[in-house]
């Protein structure tokens, strides 16, 4: 089969925030596209998460483009209230996403992409993947985890923090999705809550001192990293003193610099620093092995939790859909990202897959049109 007579132009992989703001980016640079989808919906992946689940960025900060929420929305945005937003933009853009299509591998050709997925190959000259950074849950493969006959979950099957009324529960990992769990955690009559913590996280408030702290993430980005880093620094021990008399580690690297060497993006705290204050939430080393019912920490003490949640991180899952294409790191994550190309892969472009101070639909909006000009001046 000849498959150059079916090439498209470009064909954007995933349909959630980043994905459409790639395909807004080729509209507006007069370029052709198809987007597909793995779900049946638009905005699968938080409509899996927890019902209470908040936006850590800024509602006016957070739109799609040349998109708002209605006014009443709150100024951090809801789980629901985020759908709806994706969905009222897709509507209203008249974009016309491809469902049920799941991708399996993507091949370079000669001068062109064979994307192989669960409804045939599809061929384009660009392929732009949009599929998440965390579209895999990441587990430890703790000593003993085999058999544990605890309930050993990942922060993705959090649920409803009502479900863990007068359990108790060891959150492992003080990163964003830990402290997200925690403040949720905090506003429900739990029995006794640990967390266990590895490295001391960067965290800050919503509201700082009266101010939306997210509403001054378009300043910060465009000053130097170790600037940031210490503007961080002096906002976090504002808002809450020295975090080391709480027991949180002693920081080794800046908040900004971890976000742009790691990807580990910056904490928000909403309660849970007043509990491990009062006492509620207390912190413990890191977790060293499983064992019957018990979680073994790090200095040999021994806990038995109701419920044990793995806040352990995410990968986008390409390990094996980029065929012979030498593009990610040895955690699976892209080392390109936006208008950035791979020599070995030209064409092919990633979008949404680094964190970032301005927030992800901040930075994808960002991103969408400098890919689209890159396309568009033949790159």
């Amino acid at each position: 089969m000849d498959a150059t007579g079916d090439i498209q132009p470009a064909i954007i992989i995933g349909a959630g925030t980043a994905g459409l703001c790639a395909a807004y980016g080729l509209r507006e640079a007069g370029l052709g596209f198809a987007i597909i989808d793995r779900a049946s919906q638009v905005g699968e992946s938080w409509r899996q998460r927890h019902p209470r689940l908040m936006m850590n960025t800024y509602r006016d900060l957070s739109t799609l483009p040349k998109a708002r929420f209605p006014q009443e929305t709150r100024a951090f945005a809801s789980r629901d209230a985020l759908i709806a937003h994706m969905e009222s933009f897709v509507a209203s853009e008249k974009i016309g996403v491809e469902f049920d299509t799941d991708v399996h591998r993507i091949i370079r050709r000669d001068g062109f992409f064979q994307v192989v997925t669960s409804r045939g190959d599809r061929f384009a000259r660009h392929v732009i993947v949009a599929s998440g950074r965390d579209r895999q849950p990441v587990l430890p493969k703790w000593h003993g985890m085999d058999s544990y006959s605890g309930t050993l979950i990942h922060a993705s099957a959090f649920g409803d923090a009502g479900d863990y009324e007068g359990k108790s529960v060891l959150v492992v990992g003080a990163g964003n999705s830990g402290f997200d769990i925690l403040n949720h955690l905090t506003r429900v009559k739990t029995g006794a809550v640990w967390l266990a913590v590895r490295r001391a996280p960067a965290i800050l408030p919503r509201r700082l001192l009266g101010v939306t702290v997210h509403r001054l993430s378009p300043a910060l980005a465009k000053l130097p990293v170790p600037v940031v880093d210490s503007l961080l620094a002096l906002s976090q021990r504002i808002a809450f003193g020295d975090l080391t008399r709480l027991g949180f580690p002693r920081e080794t690297e800046g908040g900004a610099s971890r976000l742009r060497s790691e990807q580990v993006a910056l904490v928000v705290d909403e309660g849970a620093i007043k509990a491990i204050r009062q006492g509620r939430i207390s912190l413990v080393p890191p977790v060293r092995a499983l064992y019957g019912n018990a979680v073994v920490l790090a200095d040999d003490s021994r806990l038995s939790p109701d419920v044990v949640i793995a806040a352990t991180g995410y990968t986008p899952g390409l390990a094996g859909v980029l065929e012979g294409l030498d593009v990610l790191d040895a955690r699976g994550f892209p080392r390109i990202n936006g208008a950035e190309q791979a020599a070995d892969a030209p064409g092919l472009w990633f979008i949404g897959m680094r964190a970032s101070l301005l927030g992800d639909i901040g930075s994808a909006k960002l991103q969408g049109r400098a890919i689209a000009k890159a396309i568009a001046s033949g790159a």
